[in-house]
């Protein structure tokens, strides 16, 4: 079995991996604050912004010189601005209070900002004071604003039609992970003369990248196609840098007493011609699997895969339809509990590790959203942390491994000894563990239910029993007769969608598993959930039992309950500590048996889905040498899109891969790395056993 997060193996084909690289940590900036309250960073000797208005000017340097707010007004769906240098967050709020004041209801801000140094969120406080204008909006940030990790950290307001994904890293690093398209640059930072390392060939060189994706979108209007750059300086290594770039460059008056600014636009056809997307990997991008004649879809499940999709969609206008034979949540995703958390792996440079860890903060967040504080006056979730037990040597030592290599900060994951656990869990444990206090326990169907609880959303209790394309959609047949008729499809229906599209190369597999109920006045409740070869959640509130489980059965389709796996159950039921009672059959309330969905790297599949043989067609010359690559798009199923896959991380999982894929379909920003979003891609298996020569021989004819 290949290691998570790497699934074309290296003798293979080692240049088509993927190869995240990040910074190991991120450390606020050592500020010194003026008299009058401004921050001055000491590292650069630069101010964050103007002695005389920094307000003032960010609205002149980055609104004017970009056409904002007029260009929102013809600007249908999503507008993207990528920001070098976050700072103290003044543009993106300044930016965030034009675009609440002007902005047209059919437009949605994408803001994408980096920042190597990112403020605390009391430094970030203490800055923002002086804009007491922002302070709502400020506060806004504050409740999601992010911790000190390396990496994307998605952070989603849908009432304001605003998205900020605050990237924390080198930009040489960050730059070469997003993906277009991008409507306007700010270029911010501190000066040239003080920060040489930003102002390199290779920024003009991403901006290029980025720019040339946008111009290139056949299905964008003229307007969606343009970019405009602004800064505040007029260096002369920026305005070459820009021209030879692709830009048409301008000197104008700076904004006070400074001179001079650059603003820019660029223009497809001058500098020097690069590829415009994914470098070396033509298989990422397609010309045909969108059209955007209308904003209705369906979508196949009403499971975490399926709700969150739906809500996301929704959110950014969609009118949604969602179908599922057997109603809301009452699959895989109908447990009562399920723990709230994710294993991270200890290698650092996992994309899977990478992956899991942002989709788990942006969890949090989403739940918190739909499912209010999850305090504990909560019956649908409680935000109570999740103690991970090293129950033997070789947990405790991938445990420390993990703290050593990831170097994450205190409030994410802490280790704890046995005394310290036990004085958390309320209970007395004999061994210490992995602590994450974000972490809780959910319950899935009431997450389901107020996930599709939003205008744009209809369900009905119908199964499909056959989905087929017709020209320029998708036809739906609903038991015997009925026929329903949609231009894009979601298939978040887990291991059915290979029933659905047999044809798909499709690794999904089933796994069963069962839970026990035990009876709450036996079993101590602990005050966190506990993880170790089983999981156990604190009793939630009304409810006679705990849930504990759950048993792993591959290739068992049995839905009936067995005692045999309550006893498989309750022989985990020792790692909890002594304070636990005899593991008999008496302590059982109840059961269910559900079906995990999962894949053979364990990670979900998140996007376009390939036409097989078409895909074979077009990339064969890679069977007989991997570096072989036609410089030709991947053949897709037209408006077809897949969020399945997730296995026991669900809740984890599925709200990060819900956001990822709203913005596929809308053709915008994605929400992780394009290494993220290759790692997740459906064709991954397809194009690792294509190379591999593990498919039918006749494909290979």
């Amino acid at each position: 079995m290949n290691r998570p997060g790497q699934w074309i193996s290296k003798s293979v084909c080692s240049d088509l991996l993927p190869n995240i690289v990040t910074q190991k940590s991120i450390t606020p900036p050592d500020l010194d604050w003026r008299e009058d309250g401004q921050p001055v960073a000491s590292a650069f000797g630069d101010t964050y912004f103007s002695v005389e208005n920094g307000l003032e000017e960010s609205r002149y340097v980055f609104l004017n010189h970009n056409g904002l707010p007029d260009r929102w007004q013809n600007h249908p769906g999503a507008f993207r601005i990528i920001e070098t240098g976050f700072g103290t967050g003044l543009n993106f709020l300044m930016t965030w209070q034009a675009f609440r004041q002007s902005a047209p209801e059919n437009c949605w801000l994408e803001y994408t900002s980096i920042e190597k140094f990112p403020l605390s969120k009391d430094q970030l406080i203490q800055a923002q004071a002086l804009w007491p204008e922002l302070g709502d909006l400020t506060e806004r940030l504050l409740q999601q604003y992010p911790d000190a990790i390396p990496g994307l950290h998605r952070l989603v307001w849908p009432d304001a039609r605003i998205a900020l994904t605050l990237a924390l890293g080198d930009v040489h690093d960050i730059l070469p992970q997003l993906n277009g398209p991008v409507h306007a640059w700010y270029l911010d930072g501190f000066a040239p003369s003080c920060n040489p390392d930003m102002w390199t060939d290779a920024l003009f060189s991403q901006m290029r990248r980025l720019c040339r994706a946008t111009a290139s979108q056949n299905t964008a209007s003229e307007a969606q196609r343009q970019t405009t750059c602004a800064t505040f300086t007029s260096a002369g290594i920026v305005r070459r840098g820009m021209i030879g770039a692709g830009f048409q460059v301008s000197k104008v008056p700076g904004f006070g007493r400074k001179r001079e600014m650059l603003e820019a636009r660029y223009c497809q056809t001058s500098g020097p011609e690069r590829p415009a997307r994914f470098d070396g990997k033509p298989w990422l991008t397609s010309e045909n699997h969108f059209q955007k004649s209308n904003k209705e879809i369906v979508v196949i499940g009403a499971g975490l895969a399926g709700c969150t999709s739906a809500r996301a969609l929704a959110e950014r206008g969609w009118k949604v339809t969602v179908l599922d034979k057997a109603g809301i949540s009452n699959g895989g995703s109908g447990n009562p509990q399920g723990g709230l958390y994710v294993k991270l792996a200890a290698n650092d440079q996992a994309v899977h590790s990478d992956f899991y860890l942002q989709a788990f903060q942006y969890a949090t967040k989403a739940i918190t959203r739909i499912l209010g504080d999850g305090d504990a006056s909560q019956h649908s979730w409680r935000q109570c942390g999740v103690l991970q037990l090293a129950s033997n040597a070789a947990e405790a030592e991938r445990q420390q491994r993990f703290l050593d290599v990831q170097a994450l900060p205190e409030n994410l994951v802490t280790s704890l000894d046995a005394q310290q656990a036990s004085e958390l869990a309320g209970i007395t444990l004999t061994q210490g563990g992995l602590f994450y206090p974000d972490a809780g326990w959910v319950n899935p169907r009431h997450l389901c239910h107020q996930m599709l609880q939003h205008p744009n959303i209809s369900i009905r209790s119908q199964a499909v029993t056959e989905l087929t394309f017709d020209d320029d959609h998708w036809i739906l047949k609903l038991g015997d007769t009925e026929v329903l008729n949609s231009e894009q499809v979601v298939l978040a229906a887990a291991y059915e969608a290979k029933t659905l599209i047999p044809e798909a190369w499709l690794p999904l597999k089933s796994i069963r598993g069962q839970l026990s109920y035990l009876n709450a006045e036996q079993v101590p409740s602990p005050n966190t959930v506990l993880c170790g070869q089983s999981y156990m959640a604190p009793v939630a509130t009304g409810q006679p039992w705990l849930v504990m489980g759950a048993t792993y059965n591959l290739n068992d389709n049995d839905p009936e309950p067995r005692f045999t796996d309550h006893e498989t159950n309750l022989s985990h039921l020792g790692e909890f500590g002594p304070s636990m009672p005899a593991a008999t059959l008496d302590l059982i309330k109840g059961s269910r048996v559900g079906f995990r969905c999962t894949t053979p790297d364990y990670l979900p599949l998140v996007g376009a889905i390939p036409v097989t043989r078409e895909f074979v067609n077009s990339y064969k010359p890679m069977i007989r040498n991997a570096k072989q690559i036609p410089p030709v798009s991947a053949p897709n199923y037209t408006g077809l899109w897949l969020n399945a896959g997730h296995g026991s991380r669900g809740l984890a999982s599925t709200p990060l891969c819900a956001e990822l894929l709203a913005t596929q379909i809308e053709q915008t920003a994605l929400p992780v790395s394009t290494d993220v979003a290759e790692a997740l891609w459906p064709g991954r298996f397809l194009l690792r056993d294509m190379v591999r020569r593990r498919l039918p021989k006749e494909w290979y004819e």
